[in-house]
């Protein structure tokens, strides 16, 4: 069975076992050379001769590039043979050489459009008509670079996204290392903002509260900012805060994430001020919590993510006794940069044919919004074992 956060409620430990003073997270250099190994047997099996690496969290996963930078047109020539090449500013080399591993450097000046810039480093690398993958999807391709290069480069290309999707999805033993400390960190910044949510709290005091805590404890910064809201705005999704006071028979939503070494654990609380409100809504929270053991219990090897959709969706409409429509019950999570701690988009929904393998991470989310039972929503971050899933954060339900 897989593991659930414990039922009853009660304070968990801000500490939740982090060290005093948590480690730099980082990786060997054996780490990406088993990375670019395994990426490059993949491009073979597809037959492509060079990958234009774009998003963000990708080229991270290749080479190890951690900044902010990623605002200016940064990219990761990974050739099926030889040295990958990355290029960027000229002013982020500094940072670039430092951090990244096993990589050549073509730096750009401000002066110099991106796409002369990628155009020339594709040039010493790429053969007129050889098949150059890219990300058809990944935010950090602006249209008017991949025009030029489409223009000016005279390759196949081949959109990529899934095969770099899939390669990071799957985590190895030190990947996974990470994702557990990042789990624990947002077990402590959830901690602490449960514990400011209180009558006459403001929301930006909530959110405070659990950067604060997070920070403090170790983490990175995060792909996304807090969630925070009062339950009668629940449908209203990525609202961060506001400086809303709570009343004290308000409902307090609380999403966040850690991050540690760029990689994310989500999860989500629901707690009602008052117990009077806790309990009229009890029955859409015991469904939203049936539904995520189902969830949970799917969530195993060769499963699609429509087989977990539909395993999710089963128990809730158990529950409510009529269809329930949603758009999804979670999505793959780990490497993560803002705007975003998803770093993909691959979801727990109908009709996506995914299989999942052991070694990948999920944010599974489970909603109830119905007129009869109530309003709840609670999330977690759950890894796909061998035989199962073990859910990573271990916040309890507040109530």
């Amino acid at each position: 069975m897989p593991h659930l956060p414990p039922q009853p409620p009660q304070q968990p430990d801000p500490s939740h076992g982090l060290p005093h003073d948590l480690p730099e997270p980082g990786f060997p250099p054996e780490e990406y050379t088993q990375r670019l190994a395994g990426t490059r047997e993949a491009m073979a099996r597809d037959g492509l001769d060079l990958l234009l690496v774009t998003a963000p969290e990708d080229i991270h996963y290749h080479c190890g590039l951690n900044h902010q930078g990623h605002f200016a047109v940064t990219a990761l020539l990974l050739p099926l043979d030889g040295t990958p090449v990355l290029v960027e500013r000229a002013m982020e080399a500094p940072t670039a050489r430092a951090q990244t591993h096993d990589v050549a450097h073509h730096g750009y000046g401000d002066g110099t459009a991106p796409a002369e810039a990628l155009a020339d480093a594709l040039a010493q690398l790429a053969r007129p008509a050889q098949r150059v993958g890219y990300q058809a999807d990944a935010l950090a391709l602006p249209p008017a670079v991949w025009d030029r290069l489409r223009r000016d480069v005279p390759v196949t290309w081949t959109d990529c996204g899934d095969l770099l999707i899939l390669r990071r999805s799957v985590h190895t033993a030190r990947e996974i290392g990470h994702l557990r400390t990042a789990a624990r960190l947002s077990d402590t910044a959830m901690a602490a903002g449960l514990a400011a949510a209180t009558a006459g709290a403001r929301e930006n005091e909530v959110a405070a509260a659990g950067h604060d805590a997070m920070f403090r404890a170790g983490g990175d910064l995060p792909g996304f900012a807090p969630l925070v809201r009062s339950t009668d705005r629940l449908d209203q999704e990525h609202l961060t805060w506001t400086r809303r006071e709570f009343g004290p028979r308000d409902g307090v939503f609380l999403e966040l994430s850690a991050a540690y070494g760029r990689y994310h654990a989500p999860l989500a609380r629901l707690h009602h001020l008052d117990p009077r409100e806790a309990a009229r809504h009890r029955p859409a929270a015991e469904a939203s919590r049936a539904a995520m053991r189902a969830l949970c219990a799917a969530l195993r090897p060769d499963r699609t993510a429509e087989q977990v959709f539909g395993a999710w969706r089963a128990a809730v409409e158990e529950a409510t006794g009529r269809p329930y429509r949603r758009h999804h019950c979670g999505y793959l999570v780990g490497i993560g940069f803002p705007p975003s701690w998803m770093g993909g988009t691959r979801t727990l929904r109908p009709g996506n044919p995914l299989r999942l393998r052991a070694g990948m991470t999920f944010h599974v989310q489970s909603w109830v919004l119905d007129e009869r039972l109530g309003r709840y929503a609670c999330s977690d971050t759950a890894l796909v074992t061998e035989d199962g899933c073990e859910v990573l954060t271990r916040t309890p339900y507040p109530n």
